[in-house]
């Protein structure tokens, strides 16, 4: 008995492991890539658009334990959500139809967390809010979302660990309550974090924000477009008041092979700044910057020298090598370009006319709403798009994978359990399935 019980918790212990080492998805790459999420647990199907209830999102983020939510229906779900509880995917490229949107914020104040294909566009009436907020946790990773319509910051995500935001939207913040303040994109700078390929257009301020005591970042081949009075800023070495333990006293950046194009609302004072490094208490407050690689459209001069692009001269600012973060699949910047407009944001099951019309925007360097592209709120380029739902493939167990998988596969259609089969490849058959949308 004592040998089978050992036997058992070596068997869960190599398991555990390997799934430590398993990308969470295929094209998962930076700090979060090995981010486990809902592996192996339970699924919960969302069969409806209601706020709460059974058959909810709310139902399936507010559930314990690891768990993968798919979805049975596509369209727009009212409400204000947050994820407490560890271990979840959502996998919103199962949405039939033209996806989902949630109308209202998303909070991550969990660990181990998968989120990809999903929309998050807020409603200004809901009072001032970020779209998609999370602080103090570790292992996320954010794939393939779009975000917009924020009254405080559209994607803020800092002073997390282990996290990688790629291939999203961050556009068209609005401003908060009656005032023409804020439109700000995000703040961003997890301690180990990695932030590739993602678009910010159509925002004032803080494409993005750098955190103060952010720690490690790399951030290389996103691409910015027609920010207003500032592009990117920050990066204090020190946050007041500082609740992690220990606080991280530093922030330390890579800015690599990223496009910036300037657009029609961008101040000309702005036009080439790539950043704008801050400090509460001049160099002793300063964080430490790699700035290389860089395009700025319109300026060959910036361009061939990225440090005039930066607005601080001081070598307290300065790194003399990049900090040696993990490698992703890199671009030059302008290789990069093409692929965000082609690739970013909700793609899955098909993009939305809000996207559409905003990578439209970039490839032409024109603007289509609002004050040259800066809106006031949704309905200056035109609300939230219908998204029309079509049938749910027939999935008997409701197990995540429909009956047409499982025959193919040779899994058993009427047994649920099957999902968590672990295939040679590590991931188990739900995540084989999952990965093969496309």
């Amino acid at each position: 008995m004592r040998k089978l019980i050992l036997t058992g918790v070596f068997s869960i212990l190599t398991l555990f492991y390997a799934w430590s080492q398993q990308l969470a998805f295929p094209t998962a790459e930076g700090y979060g890539k090995y981010t486990v999420g809902g592996r192996g647990g339970n699924v919960f199907e969302v069969t409806n658009l209601n706020d709460s209830g059974k058959g909810s999102l709310r139902a399936a983020l507010e559930a314990k334990g690891a768990r993968t939510v798919v979805f049975r229906v596509s369209g727009t779900i009212t409400g204000n959500f947050s994820i407490k509880n560890d271990s979840i995917t959502i996998a919103g490229q199962t949405a039939p139809g033209d996806g989902i949107c949630i109308k209202g914020n998303l909070s991550t104040d969990a660990n181990n967390i998968i989120i990809r294909y999903i929309r998050v566009r807020f409603d200004p009436s809901m009072g001032e809010n970020d779209g998609i907020g999370g602080r103090y946790h570790k292992n996320i990773i954010f794939d393939h979302i779009s975000a917009s319509w924020s009254t405080d910051e559209t994607m803020t995500l800092y002073h997390n660990e282990n996290t990688t935001v790629q291939w999203c939207i961050i556009a068209e913040a609005c401003p908060k309550g009656t005032t023409d303040e804020h439109r700000f994109g995000g703040i961003w700078g997890n301690n180990y974090g990695t932030w590739h390929h993602n678009l910010f257009a159509h925002n004032a301020s803080r494409n993005p924000r750098w955190a103060s005591g952010c720690g490690f970042n790399d951030y290389r081949n996103n691409v910015l477009y027609n920010w207003e009075y500032a592009s990117s800023y920050g990066g204090e070495a020190h946050q007041k008041g500082d609740r992690r333990r220990p606080p991280i006293e530093h922030s330390t950046i890579n800015m690599v092979a990223n496009y910036y194009k300037p657009g029609p609302a961008t101040d000309i004072k702005v036009r080439n700044c790539i950043i704008d490094p801050s400090s509460r208490d001049a160099d002793a407050d300063a964080g430490k910057w790699w700035v290389s690689e860089n395009v700025v459209e319109g300026s060959p001069e910036v361009t061939d020298n990225n440090l005039l692009g930066v607005t601080k001269t001081s070598s307290a600012y300065k790194l003399n090598e990049p900090w040696p973060a993990i490698e992703i699949n890199q671009q030059t910047a302008e290789e990069a370009y093409k692929a965000v407009l082609k690739y970013a944001g909700c793609s899955l099951p098909k993009r939305d006319k809000v996207d559409a019309d905003i990578i439209d925007d970039v490839l032409r360097g024109t603007t289509k709403y609002g004050i040259k592209g800066i809106i006031n709120i949704p309905s200056d380029v035109g609300g939230w798009p219908e998204l029309k739902s079509t049938s749910a493939p027939i999935d008997t167990d409701h197990d995540g994978i429909p009956d047409y998988w499982e025959d193919k596969n040779k899994l058993d259609k009427q047994n649920p359990d099957d999902r968590n089969l672990v295939a040679r490849d590590g991931y188990t058959m739900l995540e084989k399935y999952l990965n093969s949308i496309n």
